[in-house]
């Protein structure tokens, strides 16, 4: 990538693209799904392009990453809620990252939540690693974890 300034986005604004495109897509969503979602678009374009998509980092939580900000909005305001929410801040990203979004969510958009919260605990997942398999929640998950985990196993 060459050198641009890049400025993570809002969580909310993320939050809200993905419900937007999901929709468009045809992608089944419900809030779990939406932070898994969230966590495989983080780790995509902080694999390909060594920037953070999010302003929020990543906490790892019972079910997986989770980004806290972004889930307690979208607890009380529901997919509902977001559907009309402009993302001037994702709708100027250059094309190549929205593409990167738009492929990630058409591949992890096929599995389950529940499927997505099991990928990411597999051993040796950013996940495991942040709360030492499972015993130890809530801690952030690290950026650099998270890079070389999705350029290993993810961007093939």
């Amino acid at each position: 990538m060459t050198e641009t300034k890049f400025a993570p986005i809002n969580s909310l604004q993320v939050l809200a693209y993905i419900i937007r495109r999901c929709e468009e897509m045809g992608i089944f969503i419900n809030i779990t799904k939406l932070q898994k979602l969230m966590y495989c678009c983080y780790g995509t374009i902080l694999g390909k392009f060594g920037v953070r998509l999010i302003d929020e980092p990543p906490s790892a939580w019972q079910y997986g990453p989770v980004f806290p900000e972004a889930l307690r909005s979208i607890q009380f305001f529901q997919i509902a809620g977001f559907r009309q929410k402009p993302t001037p801040d994702v709708d100027d990203l250059p094309e190549s990252f929205r593409r990167v979004i738009d492929e990630t969510l058409a591949n992890f958009g096929k599995f389950t939540a529940k499927q997505l919260s099991e990928w990411t605990h597999i051993k040796g997942s950013p996940w495991y690693k942040a709360s030492d398999g499972g015993a130890s929640l809530y801690h952030t998950l690290s950026d650099e974890d998270i890079k070389n985990y999705f350029r290993a196993n993810v961007l093939l």
